[in-house]
């Protein structure tokens, strides 16, 4: 495990802002937050969708991760909290029914088992509380032609160490619903995201990948979607 985290905190050491960041942000928004809300940061990496959350709602936001690098640079970012914790063996250290607002942003694809982390999540969820999740979609169009032809690449996924759970839009459907999750929505899922390799920066594949990324994707996100991006909420009832 110290081999993983070595490579995390030498990443968010010298990382900037993520490139899938962006995309997430709208679905965000709908939480509308306020400065009496609590947000749960899962994986919070270096900061910046806390720190942005902060900045816009005032809103009280909370980190884990498995980096201590990534906890010292929230802790700069203006969180309420920060914790060590790793989503393969703790539980997330909190009260029942606590937060507005639980964002798990390039996380699922990283656990063993991201059903019982996002079981854990809606314990942890207040009532008509929402969570957000963002993760590949392994069965992306252009997945699926590299499969055929025997060419795909776990980078094109932006494949790092630790990329072990990838899901597609059945089983995260079901693995939502078998919790209790409800109001499940997909529509800002996208199309591609620019991120800072070759292929996304330099010649025409560059061209298309920056003039297509973070488009939203409204219909058929199984076959379109690069990335998920889904929010779904914890009944009133519940």
């Amino acid at each position: 495990m110290s081999g993983l985290v070595d490579y995390y905190d030498d990443l968010w050491e010298n990382s900037g802002i993520p490139p899938y960041v962006q995309s997430i942000l709208p679905t965000i928004e709908e939480a509308s937050l306020s400065e009496d809300s609590k947000v749960l940061d899962i994986a919070c990496g270096n900061g910046v969708l806390g720190k942005w959350l902060i900045e816009r709602s005032n809103c009280e936001v909370h980190g884990i991760d498995i980096s201590p690098v990534a906890l010292g640079l929230c802790d700069k970012a203006g969180y309420k909290s920060t914790e060590i914790v790793d989503l393969d063996k703790d539980t997330l250290p909190f009260p029942d029914d606590h937060f507005d607002l639980v964002t798990l942003s390039a996380v699922v694809e990283h656990i063993m088992e991201p059903e019982k982390v996002l079981a854990n999540v809606w314990e942890k969820l207040k009532p008509g509380g929402m969570v957000v999740v963002l993760t590949p979609n392994i069965s992306w169009i252009v997945n699926r032609f590299l499969f055929l032809a025997g060419r795909w690449d776990h980078r094109l996924m932006g494949g790092m160490k630790g990329h072990i759970s990838y899901k597609n839009k059945k089983q995260l459907k079901e693995i939502f619903q078998s919790i209790g999750y409800t109001d499940l929505n997909w529509d800002h899922s996208v199309l591609c995201v620019a991120g800072n390799t070759k292929v996304c920066q330099s010649g025409i594949s560059g061209f298309i990948i920056r003039a297509l990324s973070n488009r939203q994707v409204k219909f058929m996100h199984s076959l379109f979607a690069f990335n998920f991006i889904v929010s779904a909420r914890k009944p009133m009832e519940a």
